[in-house]
């Protein structure tokens, strides 16, 4: 499947990514929200898994502001979620890009590689990958944690959470009519 790319301000990114991700979720899948709350660069991934988690979603939601899944525990957590054989990883994540690509959000099939725009060598993970492009990589560390908004991470974060929402929802509708069509026959 191609990727998709929209700005978090498009009135249909939410849908977008429902539409996306719908494929991708089953019965047996999980969400891993990555980054750090000590840093709002790197805040999208736990931010995104705390507005998550408060959906009450039948999904294990790995990575929140306050338990976090970040450069020092990432290894820990890739195990736990190989132990648990889910059929499908979403992995969730910020990125560094140009300034002009700040704001979009990039939905597409294959692992996220954290820690790859700061240098970090990380273990890849997910088979799906939300990416939230926070600001320009070609600024300075010290500029980007001056320069970055939280509003902007926080509404970036939000409209994640609404996709993920949407894709189950369109999911769940799917099978239940395909389940009714089986029914009537």
């Amino acid at each position: 499947m191609n990727p998709i790319e929209v700005h978090y301000k498009n009135s249909f990114a939410a849908i977008k990514i429902g539409n996306y991700l719908k494929l991708h979720m089953d019965n047996n899948f999980s969400i891993i929200c990555i980054g750090t709350d000590k840093c709002i660069i790197d805040s999208l991934g736990p931010l995104t898994g705390t507005l998550l988690s408060k959906k009450n979603l039948a999904v294990d939601i790995y990575g929140t502001l306050n338990k976090p899944v970040h450069a020092m525990n990432i290894n820990e957590y890739t195990k736990i979620i190989k132990k648990k054989k889910y059929n499908k990883v979403i992995a969730i994540d910020a990125c560094l890009s140009n300034k002009k690509n700040q704001g979009i959000i990039e939905v597409r099939e294959g692992p996220i590689t954290p820690g790859r725009g700061i240098g970090k060598v990380l273990p890849e993970i997910g088979d799906v990958s939300i990416i939230g492009v926070v600001d320009s990589s070609g600024k300075e560390f010290h500029d980007l944690i001056q320069d970055t908004r939280l509003s902007l991470i926080y509404e970036i974060a939000e409209i994640i959470c609404e996709g993920v929402v949407a894709g189950i929802d369109m999911n769940f509708h799917e099978d239940l009519c395909k389940q009714a069509s089986i029914s009537s026959v």
